[in-house]
């Protein structure tokens, strides 16, 4: 799962609506449910917010467990400043810088970028703003844990039945730290499936330039070079 992916036609999915499915269980401990909070959402939404305007590096583990019982794992790291949004994940990277996203695959040593069509995201805090308000999601306080050394606020995202979003499926975890940084999230999607991530590192504050020095193949003064 690349955090961070939603826009206008995952808003449109809404419209249609998920099959139940009953939560498999996690490859590691899920957060406890605790009271449901009337202003969760409006928590979630601000925490999410911060984080989207925040300057931080993040190095995660990342696990599908598929539902036939089969377990695929690969190190992530996501990094912004208000500038630029990197994400990478194996030999795979999207990058959003200003008006522009790009969509890179890595070339031996370098990657090679080129343009999305697609053009950049709605930020997921709108995303979900959206999907509560339109009753396809409800947001449920979780009781807090500690991820990477730091406390972590923590929410559930659960579907109503009255339409889906791929990147929150059936019921997704999320935590973050005080100042917005995602440390973890969990989504149960309608196949059996479940991705997980889960913060090992946080680096907070970081600069534009120090996000694209750790990026191969990017140079610091210009923009992905396309092909």
């Amino acid at each position: 799962m690349a955090a961070g992916t939603f826009g206008l036609a995952a808003v449109a999915l809404l419209a249609t609506v998920g099959a139940a499915h009953t939560a498999s269980s996690s490859p590691t401990a899920a957060p406890q449910v605790a009271a449901r909070g009337p202003d969760a959402a409006r928590q979630l939404e601000q925490l999410m917010r911060a984080g989207e305007l925040g300057s931080w590096s993040v190095t995660y583990a990342f696990t599908r467990t598929l539902a036939d019982g089969r377990v695929l794992r690969q190190p992530e790291q996501e990094a912004r400043d208000p500038s630029i949004h990197v994400l990478r994940s194996g030999s795979v990277m999207t990058v959003d810088r200003g008006a522009h996203s790009y969509d890179c695959n890595l070339t031996g040593t370098r990657f090679a970028c080129t343009e999305s069509a697609a053009g950049t995201a709605l930020p997921p805090s709108e995303v979900l703003r959206v999907a509560v308000s339109v009753g396809a999601y409800d947001v449920t306080d979780v009781s807090p844990i500690n991820i990477a050394g730091a406390p972590a606020r923590c929410f559930r995202v659960l579907a109503t039945g009255h339409g889906q979003l791929p990147d929150l499926g059936l019921e997704t975890d999320m935590c973050f730290s005080a100042a917005g940084v995602p440390l973890l999230q969990r989504v149960v999607r309608a196949s059996g499936d479940i991705d997980e991530r889960v913060a090992r590192s946080v680096v907070t504050p970081v600069t534009a330039r120090t996000i694209e020095a750790t990026v191969e193949g990017l140079d610091p003064n210009r923009a992905p070079r396309q092909q």
